[in-house]
């Protein structure tokens, strides 16, 4: 009877010992500033963004950092602290200029790697038509928008009550007030080589009708 007793009491112990450590569960999204706290979608790009925490153990500190992927010397690099009280949080608002980035993600309590995650950041400005305003975003990036009232396109709040450019990470693109003047200098070099290449054909003709001989 004692070996029986014994022999269940170890069967018990194994989905104990089996069990995840504490500090291995959850998971670390990206979210764009516009998407809400709760919601446990990941988003690999992004322009204005921040990092959301789920379903890890309570009263658990996580140190994180972001730096260029692939990794290289004076890239940009963010790195900060959160405490998840509940097994659920997120970061501040944070910016970086476009490229490829790697999130690593150490907590309190791992007992493998640290948790890894590769977006991107897209960030697409909107050049100032001439006569135009200058609207830069609170809570910006190096993807700020500038431009009059009829080229900037509709502004809506974020998560943090930043005023941000709707639409995600692609919002925007040269302005046509932009382009337009590209186009009209093109246009304008265009006539002077042509007016100069007529120049020089008249001239031509002239001083071949004033040479000896010619009638």
């Amino acid at each position: 009877m004692l070996a029986t007793a014994c022999a269940g009491l170890a069967v018990l112990a194994v989905p104990q010992t089996a069990a995840a450590a504490p500090g291995d569960n959850g998971d670390v999204k990206i979210h764009a500033t516009t998407t809400e706290f709760d919601d446990q979608r990941d988003e690999p790009k992004v322009c204005r963004f921040y990092l959301a925490a789920f379903n890890f153990d309570t009263v658990q500190k996580v140190s994180w950092a972001i730096d260029p992927q692939p990794a290289k010397q004076g890239g940009a690099h963010l790195a900060g602290d959160i405490t998840l009280a509940t097994g659920t949080g997120h970061s501040g608002p944070l910016s970086l200029p476009n490229g490829q980035y790697k999130l690593t993600w150490n907590f309190e309590g791992q007992s493998g790697q640290a948790k890894q995650k590769v977006f991107k950041v897209s960030c697409v400005v909107i050049s100032n038509p001439p006569g135009g305003t200058t609207g830069g975003t609170s809570g910006g990036s190096t993807g700020a928008t500038t431009g009059g009232a009829d080229h900037a396109p509709p502004m809506v709040r974020d998560v943090f009550g930043n005023l941000v450019p709707a639409g995600g990470a692609d919002t925007g693109s040269g302005s046509t007030a932009s382009m337009a003047s590209n186009s009209g200098q093109i246009a304008a070099g265009a006539a002077i080589a042509l007016g100069a290449v007529l120049l020089g054909g008249r001239l031509l003709r002239r001083h071949g009708r004033n040479r000896p001989g010619s009638r």
